[in-house]
C-alpha cells in the first residue's frame, strides 16, 4: 500500500472514531442541524433580496463551522456558545480533523436530501431553497404544449421565512408524574370534599381520590407519558383538586400551549381522575361530569376518537388487575352533534385497524372489538359529552338536556370550550351567551356546586381576558408552559435560563410566500410559430389562455408535492401529505378538481404536467424514454459523445460553464427524485364535514396524498403524515392561520413547510409585503374579540334563556311547548311565573340592562297573544273557528316519518309554484300529478 493511500485510509478510519463520539453523545444530529440551519438562512437572505439562484461556499461554510466547533466562539448570529461533544484523533493537525468532520457533515446531508451540491461541488443549496426557485420560476404548462419557452410566468416575487417550532419539554425533561400525584394528594387531604361528596365519609373520599389517580398514573405508564410536562402536572393539580375539594373563590383557567404540545392531556386527565372519583363505589350515582365542546363536527369526531382510546386503555388496566377497586371501566362517554350517528372513528384495540362506525361502536374488521362504554345516539347521557356550542344551545331548551343534565341531583363538574380562538366577534358572542346559560341552569340544579370553567387555544395572547369574557367569570386563570412568554433577549438567554424554561426548540419549520401574477389573457404560440415573431402569426399558430391567481395555486399545490422532502419517522410513518387551506367551500371543489386534472393527464399516460419538469438526466436509463420533452438527453454525461461537452452531471448544471437553459428556466425539477415524486398524487376534498374524490366519490380511508379542505380541518386534524400546508390567498384572519400551519409535522424531527400563494387583491397584496404578520405575528395580532355589545345576539339567548327556564323548573310542561307548540301551556306559565322568569334572565345576564329584559318579556307576551288570535275572521266560512297556533303544529303522535313527509310535500310544493311563477311550466300539459 503506497504512503498516500495509507494515509487517506488513516484518515476515513480517523473520520470513524469521531463520528462514533458523537453519536454515542448523541450530538450527531445537532451537529447536522447546525450547518443545515446556517445554509438556510444563508439562502433566505439571498431569496428574499431577489436571488432566485442562492448558494453557500462550502470555505465560507466551513471557516464558520471551525471557529464554532473547534474554537469555541460564540455564534456570531445568535450569541450562543454550542457545546458539542468529540475527541479529535492525535495523529492528524486540528485543521485536518476539522475539514475530515466538516466534509463528513456535509455527506450527511446530502445523503438526507437536505442539501445539494450546485454546479460545482464547491457550493451547497438548502432543498427547500432549491424548491423555492421553483416556486419563484413557476409557468403554466399545459399537457398539449411541449415547449415553456413561450409558457406565461405564475410567480411575480417569493419570499422566504425560517421559524423556530417550540413544544413544551416532557418525557426525561419532564416532571415525575408519581411525585406530582402524590404532592396532590397530600394537599387534597387538607380540604374539605366538594358539595356533591358531601354524604361521603372522609375517608372514603380520600379512597376514592388515591384510587383514581393511581389508575391515570398506570394510564400514562402504560403510554409511555410518565415524564409530563410541568405545566401539564400544574393542569391536574389545579383542576382536579379545584373539582374535589370546596373551593370558595368563583375562577375560570384556560390552557394554553403550542400547537400540539399537550393541551387536550391538560384538562382531560383531571376529568377522567374526576370521573373515577365520582363513580368510585357509587359516591355520585347519574349525571353529568363534563361537558367537551368543540366549535366544529370533525373536531368533535376527532376528540371523541381520542377520548375513546384512553378510556380503552383505562379498560383494559382495571381488567387485568383484580386488586384495583373497579369491577369495569365506571365511565362512559357520548358523542352529540347533528350527524354523530353517521361518524366512524378507529378501532381502539392495539394493532387493529378497523373503523368503529359510532351508530355501534364494534369494529367493521372484528365484531369481538368493542367500546360498550361509548355511544353516539342524541338522547344518550354519559359522564362525557362531546357537544357542539350550538347542540348545546338545543340541549338547553329540550328534552333531551333534561335528560341528561338537570334531572340528576348534581349538573356537570367540568364545561370545557377548546380551541376558543375560533369563538370571535358574533359567533363567540353566540357560544359566550350559551355558556352564561348553561352556567345559570346548573346553578338551579345545585346552586353549592362550583362547575370547573376550561378554554383552551394555542393561538390566542389575550388568553384570561378572552376567558373571563367567555364564561361571563369574574376571574380567569392562564395555566401555560413557563419560559414561553419571557421577554429576553436571544443572546442574553444563557444555558442555565434554557434549562429552567419549561419549553425547547425541537427545528424548525419553513414558510414560502408567492406572489402571483396578475390575472391576464395570453397568447401561446402552436407549432412552428413558436419560431415566428408575434407580428407574423396567424389566427391558427396561437391559442388563448387566462393566466389567473388559481392558475398559480394550482402548479404551486403539485410543484410542491413533486418537489419537498418526503421521509419516514423512526416509527415508519411515512410523511408524504400535504393539506390545503381555502376559504370558501366553492373553492375546495374547483381547486381540487383542478389539481387532479393536472395531475392525471385526463387519464392519458405521460399526459401529467409533472412529468413536462423530470430530470431525465439521472432518473431514466440509457434506453429508456425520458418524459420531460424539453431535456436535451443527448447532453448528459451518460449519452454526450464527450464528457467535455456533457451539459449536466448529477448535479444542477453551472449556469457559467455548462450552461442548460431548461434548468435555468425552472422546468427542470432537480429534487423529483423519490418514486412517489414521480407518481400521480392522490387528491381529496373535505367539506361540510364530508371526505370525497373531486368526482364526489365519498371516501372513507386515508389514501389521499393532498387534501383540499376549508377551515374545517384548521383545528385538531392531526394526521402524523402531513409534511406540508399551502393557504390560497389571504387568510381570514392571523390566529386561524397559526393553527393551520401548525397541522404539519407533529413530530419534533419533522421539518415542515408551508406556502401561502396570495393573488391580486389588496389583503392578498399586504400580507406580501408583511408576511412576518403570519410567519411570526406580535401577540397583538393574536387577541381574540367578543362582539359583546351586539344586542341582536344577547336578545335572541334572552328569548332561549325563557325556554331553558321552563325546561329545568318544569320539564313536562316544557316539552309540550318547545315539541308540539302549546301556546296555551305556555301563556299559562309566562302569566303566572313571570317574576321567576325575569329573576332567572337577570342572574343568567347580570349585565344586561333592566330595560332590556323586560322589552324581551313583553315581546314575548305579545306573541303569545298574536298566535292565539283566529287564523281566519269569524264572518268567514262556517264551522270551528281554529286559532293559529292550533293549526301551525302537528299533531300528537305524528311519527318523523310523517313530519319528514310532509316536509317533503310542502318542499315539493314550493319548487312547483316558483317554477310556475318563473313560466317554466306549461300548465296545459302538467299533469294533475
Amino acid at each position: 500500500m503506497s504512503n498516500a493511500a495509507m494515509g487517506q485510509h488513516e484518515h476515513l478510519d480517523a473520520v470513524k472514531e469521531m463520528w462514533e463520539v458523537l453519536v454515542d453523545g448523541e450530538d450527531h444530529d445537532d451537529l447536522q442541524q447546525h450547518v443545515l440551519r446556517w445554509v438556510d438562512n444563508a439562502c433566505k437572505q439571498q431569496i428574499n433580496a431577489g436571488n432566485y439562484d442562492s448558494t453557500v461556499a462550502l470555505s465560507d461554510l466551513f471557516d464558520r463551522f471551525h471557529r464554532t466547533f473547534v474554537l469555541g466562539e460564540n455564534e456570531p448570529e445568535t450569541g450562543e456558545n454550542i457545546d458539542i461533544t468529540y475527541v479529535f484523533p492525535a495523529q492528524l493537525t486540528t485543521k485536518t480533523a476539522s475539514q475530515l468532520l466538516f466534509q463528513h457533515v456535509i455527506d450527511k446531508l446530502v445523503e438526507r436530501d437536505v442539501l445539494l451540491y450546485v454546479y460545482d461541488k464547491q457550493r451547497v443549496r438548502s432543498r427547500v431553497a432549491e424548491v423555492t426557485r421553483y416556486f419563484a420560476l413557476l409557468r403554466q404548462r399545459f399537457a398539449d404544449q411541449s415547449g415553456f419557452e413561450h409558457a406565461p410566468s405564475l410567480t411575480k416575487m417569493v419570499k422566504m421565512d425560517i421559524q423556530s417550532r417550540e413544544k413544551p419539554k416532557w418525557g426525561d425533561q419532564g416532571i415525575d408524574l408519581g411525585d406530582k400525584i402524590r404532592e396532590i394528594l397530600q394537599r387534597a387531604s387538607t380540604g374539605e370534599p366538594a358539595s356533591e361528596f358531601g354524604s361521603v365519609g372522609r375517608t372514603d373520599w380520600r379512597e376514592a381520590t388515591n384510587d383514581a389517580l393511581t389508575l391515570i398514573y398506570r394510564l400514562c405508564k402504560r403510554r409511555g407519558m410518565t415524564g409530563l410536562a410541568s405545566f401539564q402536572g400544574r393542569s391536574l393539580d389545579e383542576l382536579y383538586r379545584r373539582a374535589v375539594t370546596e373551593r370558595n373563590e368563583e375562577r375560570a383557567h384556560v390552557i394554553t400551549a403550542s400547537t400540539g404540545g399537550g393541551k387536550t392531556e391538560a384538562f382531560l386527565f383531571p376529568i377522567l381522575a374526576y370521573s373515577l372519583t365520582a363513580n368510585h363505589d357509587n359516591i355520585r350515582v347519574g349525571g353529568v361530569d363534563a361537558v367537551l365542546a368543540y366549535p366544529r363536527k370533525d373536531l368533535c369526531d376527532n376528540q371523541f376518537e381520542r377520548i375513546v382510546e384512553y378510556l380503552y386503555e383505562i379498560e383494559q388496566i382495571i381488567a387485568a388487575d383484580d386488586e384495583l377497586p373497579y369491577h369495569s371501566l365506571p365511565i362512559t362517554v357520548a358523542l352529540q352533534h347533528g350527524s354523530a350517528s353517521q361518524s366512524e372513528i378507529s378501532c381502539p384495540v392495539d394493532g387493529c385497524d378497523g373503523g368503529m362506525p359510532t351508530d355501534e361502536m364494534v369494529c367493521d374488521k372484528d365484531p369481538a372489538h368493542k367500546a360498550d362504554f361509548a355511544r353516539s345516539d342524541k338522547g344518550a347521557t354519559a359522564d362525557i359529552i362531546v357537544v357542539t356550542p350550538d347542540t348545546l344551545h338545543r340541549r338547553l331548551m329540550d328534552h333531551r338536556g333534561y335528560d341528561q343534565f338537570w334531572k340528576h341531583a348534581s349538573p356537570p363538574k367540568f364545561v370545557v370550550l377548546d380551541e376558543v380562538h375560533v369563538y370571535t366577534n358574533q359567533y363567540g358572542m353566540h357560544v359566550a351567551n350559551v355558556m352564561r346559560r348553561f352556567q345559570a341552569a346548573m346553578r338551579e340544579v345545585d346552586p353549592d356546586q362550583q362547575p370547573n370553567l376550561v378554554a383552551s387555544s394555542a393561538t390566542i395572547s389575550n388568553a384570561e381576558q378572552f376567558t373571563e369574557a367567555i364564561f361571563g367569570a369574574p376571574s380567569a386563570r392562564e395555566i401555560t408552559p413557563r419560559g414561553k412568554n419571557e421577554d429576553i433577549p436571544w443572546k442574553e438567554t444563557s444555558k442555565e435560563f434554557r434549562k429552567e424554561s419549561e419549553i425547547e426548540e425541537i427545528g424548525w419549520e419553513y414558510l414560502v410566500f408567492i406572489k402571483a401574477t396578475d390575472p391576464r389573457e395570453v397568447q401561446v404560440p402552436q407549432g412552428e410559430a413558436k419560431y415566428k415573431p408575434r407580428r407574423e402569426w396567424g389566427p391558427e399558430d396561437f391559442e388563448e389562455t387566462n393566466v389567473t391567481n388559481l392558475s398559480s395555486m394550482i402548479q404551486v399545490a403539485f410543484t410542491m408535492y413533486h418537489t419537498i422532502l418526503k421521509q419516514e419517522s423512526d416509527e415508519g410513518q411515512l410523511k408524504n401529505k400535504i393539506l390545503g387551506f381555502v376559504d370558501s367551500i366553492d373553492s375546495v371543489k374547483r381547486l381540487g378538481d383542478y389539481i387532479q386534472d393536472a395531475e392525471s393527464g385526463r387519464g392519458v399516460e405521460g399526459q401529467e404536467l409533472f412529468t413536462l419538469r423530470t430530470p431525465d438526466a439521472f432518473l431514466r436509463d440509457e434506453d429508456e424514454p425520458g418524459t420531460n420533452p424539453d431535456c436535451p438527453k443527448h447532453q448528459f454525461r451518460s449519452n454526450a459523445a464527450s464528457h467535455e461537452r456533457a451539459v449536466c452531471e448529477p448535479l444542477p448544471p453551472n449556469k457559467n460553464l455548462n450552461p442548460c437553459p431548461v434548468y435555468e428556466a425552472g422546468e427542470c425539477w432537480w429534487t423529483m427524485t423519490d418514486e412517489l415524486d414521480l407518481e400521480p398524487m392522490d387528491v381529496y376534498l373535505h367539506k361540510s364535514g364530508r371526505t370525497e374524490t373531486p368526482d364526489g366519490t365519498r371516501v372513507e380511508d386515508d389514501n389521499w396524498d393532498l387534501m383540499v379542505t376549508t377551515s374545517a380541518l384548521e383545528v385538531g386534524f392531526d394526521h402524523p403524515g402531513i409534511i406540508g400546508t399551502f393557504q390560497y390567498r389571504a387568510p381570514m384572519n392571523i390566529p386561524g392561520f397559526v393553527q393551520r400551519k401548525g397541522r404539519g409535522g407533529r413530530d419534533p424531527d419533522d421539518q415542515p413547510i408551508s406556502v401561502v400563494v396570495l393573488g391580486s387583491r389588496p389583503e392578498d397584496a399586504f400580507y406580501f409585503h408583511h408576511e412576518n404578520l403570519l410567519s411570526d405575528p406580535d401577540e397583538r395580532y393574536l387577541e381574540i374579540n367578543l362582539d359583546e355589545e351586539n344586542r341582536f345576539v344577547r336578545t335572541e339567548h334572552l328569548v332561549s334563556a325563557i325556554f331553558d327556564y321552563l325546561n329545568v323548573t318544569d320539564n313536562e310542561t316544557a316539552d309540550e311547548i318547545y315539541r308540539r307548540l302549546d301556546i296555551e301551556e305556555l301563556d299559562e306559565k309566562f302569566t303566572h311565573e313571570q317574576d321567576e322568569i325575569a329573576n332567572w334572565l337577570r342572574k343568567a345576564f347580570p349585565m344586561v340592562p333592566e330595560e332590556q329584559i323586560t322589552a324581551v318579556i313583553d315581546e314575548i307576551g305579545d306573541y303569545i297573544n298574536l298566535t292565539q288570535a283566529p287564523l281566519t275572521p269569524a264572518s268567514v266560512g262556517g264551522g270551528d273557528i281554529q286559532e293559529f297556533w292550533e293549526a301551525a303544529r302537528f299533531p300528537r303522535g305524528t311519527r318523523q316519518a310523517d313530519l319528514e313527509e310532509s316536509l317533503d310535500d310542502l318542499k315539493f310544493k314550493r319548487r312547483l309554484f316558483q317554477e310556475i311563477a318563473a313560466g317554466n311550466l306549461d300548465l296545459e300539459n302538467t299533469s294533475n300529478k
